[in-house]
């Protein structure tokens, strides 16, 4: 029995077969790191200092006239740092010390202008509190320190307890960067008159990880400063570096592609593997093979999971300022369908059914139809579809979705806002399935989106 999707202009429709799959069971939770528990007093501190639970923080680093850590290991201590403070699932990175890196890859892929390069600069510091690593002290491989977080405005601060982080990764393992750099010149010497490269994100086994876009970044990075190598400018070599879409064939003359495939168990000081490859006419050039590689210090969270958990898990909620919850949990066949949503500030709201294969279509805003494409208040609750006075949905086979809205205050910029609508239902048509390479494509445009803010709520039905 097929789920009914509602019409706003009566009757019933069918959502599309490929949303109504069953999911294999969650991935089992990561395990909590002892290291970012000891974190919680600081936290509360800057918490209390900013007057906001969601904190945007900028790492700084150690002060410059230190001598207890040579600036390699300075910036290891940071990244590992950035990665404790990220695991603790209360903090926002700030980019301020990566300024530098963010400005050579715009300028090397896509053109940056002088006031686009300061409005990201200003952007990069933009943040509750800036963090500084102070009191470094060296104990063999490992290092003492304390974090010191100051408020934008100076008038507040908080200092953490003692903080012990490693400064060297294991024997064996090789720093990311390092393969990175070493994988681009074997392809310079491989295949020196090449021209241009498509760069396609990094695949990771088991599932979705945020480490798989990290890696593409610093793929990206060494391949710029390829790019921009004073070799390349003398010779007129030129180098175009692409980044092809997520979801997307790779395709092209030249192309890279990687894989992260991540230790199991707990903890985000473990470590994990990579293997990047270039190819050229279906020949592999310049492999790397199955490298070891720490991943304390990028920053991100290398646990695998299926597309519906990684979706929610890297919601930018901003502080519950949207929530979407179901009515039931889980939905008996033949009960109605309800989802709840409920905003604090007033915000133009977006919201789509997801699938576990990557697939989905809009939900809201239904084309021709006035209650869903006026904003919601703060403070307003609405009920979908029943609040939007489209017919009710009644659960049928059993099956399980993910109902995922996008808040944005003013709504989404024209170009996107008109692709969400050309998907949109209507009173003359049906919302379009959406595709996977659209799907990934549109979550990294609108996730990109300044002040956008994130609420989802599986559907499921037994």
């Amino acid at each position: 029995m097929a789920l009914a999707a509602p019409s706003p202009a009566g009757g019933s429709r069918r959502w599309p077969a490929a949303l109504l799959l069953a999911v294999t069971a969650f991935a089992a939770p990561a395990h909590a790191d002892p290291a970012s528990a000891t974190l919680a007093p600081f936290l509360d501190a800057v918490a209390a200092c900013a007057g906001r639970s969601d904190l945007t923080l900028a790492v700084i680093g150690v002060e410059p006239g230190q001598t207890a850590l040579s600036r390699e290991q300075a910036e290891e201590v940071r990244l590992a740092v950035e990665s404790r403070l990220q695991a603790t699932g209360r903090v926002r990175l700030a980019a301020a010390a990566d300024v530098v890196r963010i400005k050579a890859l715009r300028e090397g892929t896509t053109g940056l202008s002088g006031p686009e390069a300061e409005a990201q600069i200003r952007q990069a510091f933009a943040g509750d509190a800036s963090v500084f690593l102070v009191e470094p002290r060296r104990a063999g491989e490992t290092a003492a320190l304390r974090l010191q977080a100051i408020t934008r405005s100076a008038a507040c601060k908080a200092t953490s307890e003692p903080m012990i982080v490693p400064i060297r990764v294991g024997a064996g393992v090789a720093d990311v960067d390092a393969v990175m750099e070493g994988a681009v010149k074997a392809l310079g010497q491989a295949a020196p008159s090449a021209s241009a490269i498509e760069v396609c994100p990094f695949v990771a086994e088991g599932g979705h990880s945020t480490c798989a876009g990290v890696l593409t970044d610093r793929l990206l990075i060494a391949l710029d400063a390829e790019a921009r190598s004073a070799n390349r400018i003398l010779k007129g070599a030129r180098l175009d570096v692409r980044r092809r879409p997520p979801g997307t064939a790779c395709t092209g003359p030249l192309t890279a592609r990687g894989r992260f495939l991540p230790e199991q168990g707990p903890g985000r000081d473990r470590q994990a593997w990579l293997e990047l490859e270039f190819e050229r006419d279906g020949a592999v050039l310049a492999p790397t093979g199955r490298r070891r590689i720490g991943i304390g210090g990028l920053g991100c969270d290398p646990t695998p999971r299926p597309f519906l958990d990684h979706l929610a898990a890297t919601a930018r909620t901003d502080g519950g300022r949207l929530t979407v919850a179901a009515t039931a949990t889980p939905f008996a066949a033949g009960q109605r369908l309800e989802m709840r949503i409920e905003s604090r500030a007033q915000q133009a709201l977006y919201c789509w059914v997801v699938a576990p294969d990557e697939t989905a279509f809009v939900a809201l805003p239904v084309r021709g139809n006035a209650a869903s494409l006026a904003p919601l208040k703060a403070g307003e609750a609405q009920r979908y579809p029943r609040g939007y006075g489209l017919d009710e949905i009644v659960a049928g086979a059993p099956f399980e979705n993910l109902f995922a809205c996008f808040g944005v205050e003013g709504g989404l910029p024209p170009d996107l806002a008109g692709r969400w609508l050309a998907a949109a239902p209507g009173a003359d048509a049906e919302a379009k399935l959406l595709q996977p390479p659209e799907v990934l494509d549109l979550l990294e445009k609108i996730r990109a989106t300044p002040g956008v803010t994130e609420a989802a709520a599986r559907i499921v039905v037994r």
